[in-house]
């Protein structure tokens, strides 16, 4: 028999085993490569993820902050570099790159929270021009995880929404009737509370040729001249005037009818911003074109944004007032006028009245010179009368100081007291000069304000910051710088024109009711890098 032999393969085997093993080993150390750096790509998602939710940690802590610092003061923050860094209200902002907050006592600005930290800036907002809003900020907070960072970044605005810093802020109204009534044209921002309104009725009731702008188109010389120019900010490229003006309504229908417009269409190279900043109505419109004649960067869907923070200011209450100076405390904001201001008889200021000059007695002081026509008030001046005359029909009257003239008195938890002007009232000077308005600033005080409603008196030119409890009546084509407050607005059939000055809300004379800030702060274009 013959045998059969297998040594002529053994050589086969051997090299075959060793590759399949090395061809394993190699499929083994992939696959152990490939879950390494799966693991590791897993591990810094999750770093990642964790940096962001720091960064966001740090915006918010910010935000948060920046609400309580501009409310009241308090906050938990310092800054990087004192000497180089400017505020906003106690906020340190660099106008370059940013300035870094030191929360928690930090040298470095970073917070530590476990394996990770945040770091937060503030920066201005570029005004487009070489500049900086400084209503306008950009808080960039950056969160680190084994060093891995996550930057999240808001857009931050800042605005002081009490009453003067609006060209008319309007109250109550009257029941039955719209707040403000008649044909006016509004160059400014215009607050409405409507509180005594339906949803159904009418705040606003426009027609005739009025409306809301958003600049100072067709403002006379003689208010020109006289007023700071009007503020300035990039739209759509172009570097335009613009009031940033705001419609706010709270209660109540905006009624437009004919050519009355909110805002205007943007057209290009007119150098000045034809739409509003923002409508906020809370519910809609009314008049035969309505929404139609609405134009804002906003649409017109928006409702009332601010809540309850705002209230209408009332001499009479119904709340205590505390100084916040003194901390002294009075029955009701007139009380503390009448304590704090030098008291006068006279009932009348023209050019039939003689001259008078009631010394600074460390509350007010008022001097009237009649051949000059000239005014100068200081400080609070109270009128111990039921009302006020000033100017005659025809007559030009200037003023200077920084004064408050009050004209009112309680009477059922009413106020009684009128303050009627018949000429022109002008501040001394011109902005080319560092003077003119609001440098001289009046304010008036009182329960009803009436202007131009004698016989024969025509359109008047006035600036000042005006509050009537009451009423404040428009009876001719008045051209009229600075802001109006009060419950009710008449103003007649001749379109009477106001203009909002933003300066205004900063030099208030002293004693002007609702002069304290309330901060409203809005976010938007948020983003992450």
């Amino acid at each position: 028999m013959r045998r059969i032999s297998f040594n002529s393969e053994s050589g086969v085997i051997l090299p075959m085993v060793i590759i399949f093993m090395l061809a394993l080993t190699i499929v083994g150390l992939a696959f152990l490569s490939a879950g390494v750096m799966e693991n590791k790509l897993a591990g810094r998602e999750v770093y990642k993820n964790q940096a962001f939710w720091l960064a966001e940690a740090g915006l918010e802590r910010t935000l948060w902050n920046l609400k309580r610092d501009f409310e009241n003061g308090s906050t938990d923050w310092t800054e990087k570099d004192p000497d180089g860094s400017v505020r906003i209200n106690g906020v340190p902002v660099d106008e370059g790159n940013g300035n870094i907050l030191l929360y928690d006592g930090s040298s470095e600005g970073s917070v530590d929270l476990g394996e990770g930290s945040y770091l937060v800036k503030l920066q201005y907002v570029d005004d487009g021009a070489g500049g900086y809003k400084e209503d306008e900020l950009w808080v960039r907070s950056t969160g680190t995880v084994k060093d891995i960072p996550k930057t999240v970044q808001m857009y931050v605005r800042i605005e002081n929404v009490f009453p003067w810093n609006n060209a008319i802020f309007a109250g109550t109204g009257i029941t039955g009737g719209a707040v403000i009534e008649g044909n006016t044209r509004v160059h400014g921002s215009v607050l409405t509370l409507g509180e005594n309104l339906t949803s159904s009725d009418l705040a606003l009731d426009m027609s005739g040729g009025g409306g809301i702008r958003n600049n100072y188109e067709g403002m006379p010389v003689e208010l020109a001249d006289k007023i700071h120019l009007c503020p300035q900010t990039t739209f759509n490229g172009e570097w335009v005037d613009s009031l940033e003006a705001k419609l706010r309504v709270k209660r109540g229908k905006v009624g437009l009818s004919g050519t009355d417009t909110v805002g205007e269409p943007d057209l290009v190279g007119n150098f000045f911003k034809e739409t509003m900043d923002g409508v906020y109505v809370s519910h809609g419109y009314g008049g035969n074109q309505g929404a139609n004649n609405v134009y804002s960067d906003n649409g017109t869907g928006n409702g009332y944004d601010l809540g309850d923070k705002i209230q209408f200011p009332r001499l009479t209450g119904p709340c205590p007032y505390i100084n916040p100076f003194t901390g002294s405390l009075y029955g009701t904001y007139l009380d503390y006028l009448n304590v704090n201001s030098l008291h006068i008889t006279e009932t009348a200021i023209s050019g039939q009245t003689d001259d008078f000059d009631y010394p600074f007695d460390g509350k007010g002081s008022i001097k009237w010179t009649k051949q000059q026509r000239k005014l100068e008030v200081e400080g609070i001046v109270y009128v111990d009368a039921d009302f006020l005359d000033i100017g005659d029909k025809h007559e030009t009257i200037e003023y200077s100081g920084k004064g408050s003239l009050v004209v009112a008195r309680s009477s059922s938890d009413e106020i009684v007291g009128d303050i009627r002007i018949h000429g022109d009232l002008v501040a001394e000077g011109t902005y080319a000069a560092d003077k003119g308005f609001p440098t001289n600033v009046l304010g008036f005080m009182t329960g009803r304000i009436e202007l131009a409603t004698g016989p024969g008196e025509s359109g008047l030119t006035m600036m000042g910051a005006f509050y009537a409890e009451n009423e404040i009546v428009s009876a001719k084509q008045n051209e009229i710088g600075g802001t109006f407050v009060s419950s009710h607005f008449d103003m007649g059939l001749n379109v009477p024109r106001i203009y909002q000055v933003p300066e205004l809300a900063d030099n208030l004379p002293p004693g002007m009711i609702a002069s304290e800030p309330i901060w409203h702060i809005t976010t938007s274009q948020w983003s992450e890098q």
